[in-house]
């Protein structure tokens, strides 16, 4: 995945993320929805065959980069719960 920063503004970020499935953003955006400081976060595909998306995070008061970071966080914990549960319920 290549991340870039297009522009961050006070309580505002805009990244640019290319080479990933848009499954992996829409992830990341509903925990970042989950959080109660963040008012907005959307992910834009900007051409379907490059694979390039900008996300936009809003928050209240928090650092928006430091809500993605804890959004990665949450959402690698979810994944390895799956994990978990998946190797659990295929030894039986």
């Amino acid at each position: 995945m290549l991340a870039e920063i297009i522009d961050s503004k006070g309580n505002q970020l805009e990244l640019k993320l290319q080479e990933e499935d848009i499954s992996i953003m829409y992830i990341m955006q509903h925990e970042l929805l989950k959080e109660r400081s963040v008012e907005f976060a959307g992910v834009t595909l900007k051409h379907p065959l490059i694979k390039e998306y900008v996300v936009r995070i809003t928050t209240k008061k928090k650092d928006p980069l430091e809500a993605v970071q804890e959004a990665s966080v949450s959402a690698s914990e979810h994944i390895k719960e799956l994990t978990n549960a998946l190797k659990t319920a295929l030894k039986k």
